[in-house]
């Protein structure tokens, strides 16, 4: 590459000198020879996306989450400055929930197999099958609109550069968990790869009528016989998790110019996941909080209920979950101008969830025991085709150079089934000295649900890179299509129990209850639990396109700036739970969306960015919707806004950067936005306990400050350690200070305590260490990665009670790897150790733990061979 002398850096990596790009790509296409200083380039570059991009980003790439030893994405992005991690799995970027971030796979969207999320739970995505992730802060016209915390950009593996084959074999130990005594109940001998079986399904006897209206006695007989009489949770021994995955890839010359290349990935994981801990929920008094539901051990040491021997009172959980993930991707390169490639996705994730609460539903209850049992399985799939291009639009021309155009087509579908989950609850009876299943309708619950979206996406984008008056110019465009369609159906049904059953009856197993003999005319009878909001379909339609600039204005200064047209529509069909009147609730949107960011270089290799940009914040489908739905994790119901509107966002960031040498930097920067019609959570009364809802707060605000440092640490020449060897110390900081505000609307005061409060899942302080060393001579990597995520706003306090707020774990890992000459080829030992701090997960309210339990420390062993 030849290039201008007055805009070349140079970049110092050990003994090399490299040469880094100008900032805008028309450099690599120069004016005439005529204008070019003789150059001579040493080494090779090596880029640093980080600080070449026209914004404010981080990256993590494969050797990252090999370093530390990430099995996910979700567990390696929470590192990052600014991100936190909820419930595992879903990302928060600068205190702004999931709602707030876009998730891209190879710049195209992806559906969510979540019925309560916006967006694909990153811990779906085993690090195995990702080559690079970009986490943007600040917007750009090139992405979709909807932006608030930032964009996530997943990139996968793509053909390699030779062969390579890769087969891994690990083995997981879980302090609470592995070797203890657990809980499950009856299921398939698929389950262990994933696959739930037939047996789960809705019976065709039900099929003819899901209502049950229709049907005669007869059928109405057969129907409750044919469901798998499956009720009871035992308990079981709990074995260590496994993981299995396997890489193979080549790439081969056709004629002198063209390549064909292909990548394939699999991964399996199996592992086995206790909870024993607490489960509250709290409201409020003159004399201060009150427990309503409660359970614990406390209440089995009652004196009310000492007597009877009880000492299993709590919460008690164990997951059984399996991941099953492949990568397909191939490639043709017709010349170095242009390739075509394809990229499919397959992305399954299934739990078997046993689930005992025993304790009190309300204080004036007796003692009761809620056993739940089900199984959760979830599949993302993508298929992408994509082209890169290189074209000479405008001949030999001295203004315009070659036009870059990368188009691509995108299908992709989620799908999430819950089949056969049931429920019972039996109350103990202190006269029979027994426990009496409940005669009422909750006393016994059948469900059967399942969400289905498939999304449809289409884009070009192009680079002109040209000349105007000896600028080096960069005009960018292009646009987006998207279709959207997503179905969601839950049916409930009850074994209604006839007048007079007998306590007798009452007090046996659900199996021999329920049993075949017991269901007909006169007897046990299978009904529906009817609600038609339980049923709705929704579409989205966006036509997207943007146009900006990438200019260089001097050697010391860059400004990229553009637009984004948006043109949406959503609309969702489904029926009013109260009147049973048909909803159809339509959405139109259309944004123009400015954006820009100024990069000034201070002095060599110290820069400053500024940037400004106008985003939205759509609600998504089921939030427009009046479908209930459960949060598996917390036992929640949520129920959709069909008046929410669209959120619009302020965004304003400045980071100042200093590379100081390779490898080795300090940025700071500072954010603020501010929010029209923020999207927030909200509850409203149901029964005894409440219903999470969603509203426009009035308005919110946002801002913080982020500081990270990356820096090698010279041991050897400091301290003398020539143990130390080729080892390469190093040093990675962060942290965080985010202050956020929200102000309910007046429609909701009265509702929720607390009028202005932060946003729900942000938390003051973030902050992250990572130490340890690489050898490159001897493939060896150590990580030492403390992770700290400060209290945050777990749950919106309503009718006076306080907000609820959960404190995360203080996270101490661990990751070594080494590589060993193996039968001609390499062996990697990889050992991993999580959570040595033994800390806990705890939701509080009111000073009242409302939900706590011990994660465990674990630890993990794998082995991949090499060719």
């Amino acid at each position: 590459m030849v290039m201008k002398q007055k805009n070349i850096r140079y970049l110092l990596m050990a003994s090399t000198v490299l040469v880094a790009p100008s900032m805008a790509s028309a450099q690599d296409n120069p004016q005439p020879a005529d204008d070019v200083e003789e150059i001579t380039v040493l080494g090779r570059y090596i880029p640093d996306e980080k600080r070449a991009t026209s914004e404010i980003a981080n990256v993590l790439d494969a050797d990252a989450f090999t370093l530390a030893g990430d099995s996910n994405v979700a567990a390696g992005l929470q590192r990052l400055p600014g991100v936190s991690l909820v419930g595992g799995k879903y990302v928060y970027v600068r205190g702004l929930g999931d709602r707030y971030s876009s998730t891209l796979l190879n710049g195209s969207g992806i559906p969510s197999p979540e019925p309560l999320r916006k967006v694909v739970p990153l811990d779906l995505f085993p690090t195995s099958i990702i080559e690079s992730v970009l986490v943007q802060k600040t917007y750009s016209p090139k992405y979709p609109a909807e932006f608030g915390g930032g964009v996530i950009d997943l990139r996968t593996k793509t053909v390699p550069d030779e062969f390579i084959f890769e087969f891994g074999i690990s083995g997981k130990y879980n302090s609470e968990s592995t070797g203890k005594t657990g809980l499950s109940y009856d299921g398939t001998g698929s389950e262990i790869f994933g696959f739930g079986g037939s047996r789960r399904n809705i019976p065709d006897e039900i099929l003819q009528d899901v209502s049950l209206v229709s049907l005669t006695p007869e059928e109405l007989q057969a129907a409750g016989r044919a469901i798998p009489n499956i009720w009871s949770i035992d308990s079981e021994k709990l074995y260590p998790g496994a993981g299995l995955n396997f890489v193979i890839g080549n790439r081969f010359d056709v004629g002198d110019e063209s390549a064909f290349g292909f990548f394939a990935a699999v991964d399996y994981d199996v592992n086995t996941r206790n909870r024993i801990g607490v489960r509250r929920t709290v409201t409020t008094s003159n004399a201060g909080p009150v427990i309503r539901t409660n359970f614990a051990p406390e209440v089995c040491e009652s004196p009310d209920f000492v007597d009877a021997g009880f000492d299993d009172c709590g919460l008690r959980q164990t997951n059984l979950d399996v991941s099953l993930n492949g990568l397909f991707s191939a490639g043709f390169e017709f010349n170095a101008d242009h390739s075509i490639s394809y990229t499919g996705t397959v992305l399954r994730q299934s739990t078997k969830r046993s689930l005992i609460e025993k304790g009190l539903f309300a204080q004036e209850d007796g003692l009761r025991t809620r056993s739940t049992i089900d199984w959760i399985e979830s599949q993302v799939w993508t298929n992408q085709l994509t082209g890169e291009h290189i074209v000479s639009l405008f001949g030999d021309s001295d203004t315009f150079q070659q036009t870059e155009i990368n188009w691509r087509a995108n299908i992709s579908r989620s799908d999430r089934d819950v089949p056969l989950r049931r429920t019972t609850v039996y109350e103990f009876n202190p006269q029979l000295n027994a426990d009496l299943i409940f005669a009422r309708t909750d006393g016994n619950t059948t469900i059967y649900n399942a969400l289905d979206e498939e999304t449809k996406e289409f884009g070009l984008d192009f680079v002109q890179p040209m000349y105007v008056a000896d600028l080096p110019i960069d005009i960018l465009g292009g646009f987006t299509y998207v279709d959207k369609d997503r179905s969601f159906g839950l049916v409930r049904y009850n074994f209604e129990l006839p007048p007079g059953v007998t306590t007798d009856l009452r007090q046996l197993a659900p199996e021999i209850i329920f049993g075949p003999a017991n269901i007909g005319p006169g007897q046990i009878e299978l009904t529906e639990i009817f609600d038609a909001s339980d049923f709705y379909t929704a579409t989205f339609e966006n036509v997207q396109g943007y146009l900006g600039a990438d200019i260089e204005v001097s050697e010391k200064m860059r400004i990229a700036f553009g637009v984004r047209y948006e043109d949406s529509i959503q609309v969702v069909d489904t029926v009013d739970r109260i009147t049973l009147e048909p909803i159809t609730v339509t959405q139109r949107g259309e944004f123009w969306l400015p954006s820009a960011t100024m990069t000034y270089e201070i002095v060599e290799n110290m820069q400053v960015r500024l940037a400004f940009s106008q985003t939205i914040n759509r609600p998504d489908l089921r939030e427009l919707s009046t479908a209930r739905f459960v949060d598996d994790e917390r036992g929640l119901t949520y129920q959709g806004n069909p008046e929410l509107r669209i959120a619009e966002i302020n965004n304003f960031d400045a980071r100042f950067e200093w590379y100081f040498a390779s490898g080795e930097s300090l940025t700071v920067g500072a954010f603020y936005k501010e929010f029209t019609n923020p999207i927030e959570q909200s509850s409203r009364a149901l029964g005894e306990g409440r219903l999470a809802t969603y509203v426009n707060a009035s308005s919110a605000e946002l801002k913080g400050v982020e500081v990270e440092v990356e820096k090698i640490l010279p041991f050897q020449d400091w301290f003398g350690w020539d143990w130390l060897g080729s080892r390469e110390l190093f040093m990675k900081v962060n942290g965080s200070y985010i202050d956020g505000e929200t102000v309910t609307d007046e429609a909701d005061l009265g509702v929720v305590t607390n009028a202005v409060r932060s946003f729900q899942g942000q938390s003051e302080w973030l902050g992250n260490l990572q130490f340890g060393w690489r050898d490159y001579d001897r493939g060896e990597n150590l990580a030492i990665v403390l992770n700290y995520t400060g209290t945050r706003l777990a749950l919106v306090g309503v009718f006076e009670a306080p907000d609820e707020f959960e404190s995360p774990p203080l996270m101490l890992n661990v990751a070594y790897s080494k590589e060993f000459e193996a039968w001609g080829n390499i062996l990697e030992l990889s050992i991993e150790a999580e959570n040595l701090l033994g800390d806990e997960i705890e939701f509080s309210q009111d000073g009242v733990i409302t939900e706590g339990y011990e994660l465990g420390r674990t630890v993990s062993l794998d082995f991949t061979y090499k060719f």
